[in-house]
């Protein structure tokens, strides 16, 4: 027998098996180019040269099979000091291809969804089995001309039927009491999926009892159940074709996402650009929610360096690697999503939020409870304040703490976050002094820069004629775009008394600690 006839009826058996073929030889090697050899988990067939160079290449073969190595070509060198310990004087690449064998499906219980699951399985490839134990249902007149239909004991059945890493057991019987006895089989045989049709209850009851008769609880785990991917449609038909979407998926190691890079339907609306707002946008871009952010027309955001908002001021800005770009209308605030990056919209009130049916909705205004901003639980699927000013279960449906201390970052998904004392966080005993504020009305002009190093009595700017001093020595995190028409007492920047040692470019732990209290929220709640 041939390899390639070797392989075939391995394929054919549906047993994966690795091909090994030499494709370079340098100097003196035991075998020539295009020579080869088939290994399986526990076989061989043909020789590549014997000797330690086989044996190696056999070991890195097997490591294919089991997934723990990716194909691709090994190199054996051939002389003292080399990888085999050989002293041939040459060299040689070896090519080592996974060759899968032929998927087969086994379904237990020939109802209505096996007579679905049966043709469609067969349009793609898979050698189907069906077993049943009512003669009257295990009719191959029920099923396709290929179908292999059984009639005996499903657990009996089931374990005289060859499995491995390519079987997949669908288990659809009548009974919990059957269910049980094929999924055991399925186990026993090392199939590489397990999947069963069942309600929760029943499923509980099923893994339960084979807990009960010995199965490991890791091993139930591997039982897929409630079964199939969430594809919607009813009936027999859409089960089946939910059920063959996750055979495949795990055969191939796949994720069952989609393959579109944008996905409106998990289109989250973030209001407010500041850097508070800028590490939930950053928490949520991550996980791969597109955001839009949304703010006013000329936003004061004040550490502008790590602030999505101080795009409409400079057309584009780079937060840790995530670009936000300025988008004049919701069409395109689309483009921009679909070249992934973070649109930010001139949009007070979020109306792009209604407009493409948001799945989320984060007021990260940051009003502190001083005025109402009109984020309400219907304006989103899932609806999440920042701070105090929202309730929990009345006009938002999750509020995070934005409090320095124990409970930062917590989610209420009842009640409110703690009343704002207008304390500024403390950086090594400074507080309000740390604050740079507007002495007066007028337009704002700084004379220094984020980065820069300032020490107390100096002047960063001026607002109209009056200077604005900095009351410590620290480095400047924050400052205000210049330009803007600013009132007595408005937050200018800050200055960290840490000095260089901060970087401005760094989005705070707060803000990340905020990121992640909202994307804890949007998951549990979506």
């Amino acid at each position: 027998m041939s390899l390639f006839e070797r392989l075939d009826e391995l394929a054919a058996r549906g047993d994966p098996a690795a091909l090994l073929t030499i494709v370079r030889k340098d100097g003196s090697a035991p075998r020539d180019v295009g020579d080869k050899m088939v290994v399986t988990a526990g076989e061989t067939y043909g020789t590549i040269g014997g000797g330690t160079v086989e044996h190696l290449a056999v070991e890195d073969a097997r490591a294919v099979l089991s997934g723990d190595e990716e194909p691709g070509v090994r190199t054996y060198e051939l002389e003292p000091g080399g990888n085999t310990g050989m002293v041939c004087g040459g060299e040689m690449d070896v090519f080592v291809d996974r060759v899968r064998g032929r998927p087969r499906l086994y379904v237990a219980g020939a109802g209505h969804i096996s007579a679905d699951l049966a043709p469609l399985a067969e349009r793609l490839g898979y050698a189907v089995t069906v077993v049943d134990d009512r003669e009257d249902y295990a009719d191959p007149e029920a099923f396709p001309e290929d179908t292999t239909v059984v009639h005996g004991d499903y657990g009996d059945e089931l374990r005289d039927l060859p499995m491995g890493r390519e079987t997949a057991v669908a288990v659809a019987t009548r009974s919990g009491t059957f269910d049980q006895d094929a999924v055991g089989a399925a186990l026993d045989g090392g199939a590489g999926y397990v999947g069963l049709v069942a309600s929760e209850t029943k499923a509980d009851h099923v893994l339960d009892s084979l807990a009960a008769d010995g199965y490991a609880r890791r091993d139930l785990a591997r039982v897929r159940t409630p079964v199939g991917l969430d594809l919607g449609g009813s009936g027999p038909a859409a089960v089946a074709l939910s059920i063959l979407a996750e055979v495949s998926m795990d055969r191939h190691d796949a994720t069952g996402e989609r393959a579109t890079d944008l996905n409106l339907d998990d289109l989250a609306v973030v209001r407010g650009g500041g850097d508070l707002g800028s590490g939930v946008v950053y928490r949520l871009h991550r996980a791969g929610y597109p955001v839009v952010v949304t703010e006013v027309e000329r936003p004061t955001v004040v550490r502008r360096a790590v602030a999505f908002g101080a795009a409409l001021y400079e057309g584009e800005v780079s937060v840790e690697g995530v670009t936000g770009r300025r988008a004049d209308d919701i069409d395109e605030a689309i483009e921009v999503l679909g070249n992934g990056d973070v649109p930010v919209l001139v949009d007070p009130d979020a109306a792009v939020a209604d407009e493409l049916d948001a799945a989320v909705l984060v007021d990260a205004i940051m009003a502190k409870g001083k005025f109402d901003t009109g984020t309400r639980c219907d304006d989103a699927g899932v609806v999440v304040g920042m701070g105090p000013g929202f309730e929990a279960g009345a006009d938002v449906d999750a509020v995070v703490e934005t409090d320095r201390g124990h409970e930062l970052g917590r989610v209420f998904y009842e009640g409110t976050a703690s009343d704002y004392d207008g304390e500024p966080g403390e950086r090594r005993g400074y507080t309000h002094e740390r604050v740079l504020r507007a002495p007066s009305d007028g337009p704002w002009e700084p004379t220094v820069a984020i980065g820069d190093t300032v020490a107390a009595g100096d002047v960063v700017g001026h607002v109209g004629d009056s200077p604005v001093e900095t009351e410590i020595d620290g480095l400047v995190r924050g400052l205000v775009h210049g330009g803007l028409d600013v009132s007595e007492g408005t937050k200018l920047g800050d200055v960290d008394p840490r000095g260089e040692s901060v970087d401005p470019t760094k989005i705070s732990d707060k803000a990340l600690c905020l990121g992640g209290g909202v994307l804890e929220a949007v998951l549990r709640l979506s």
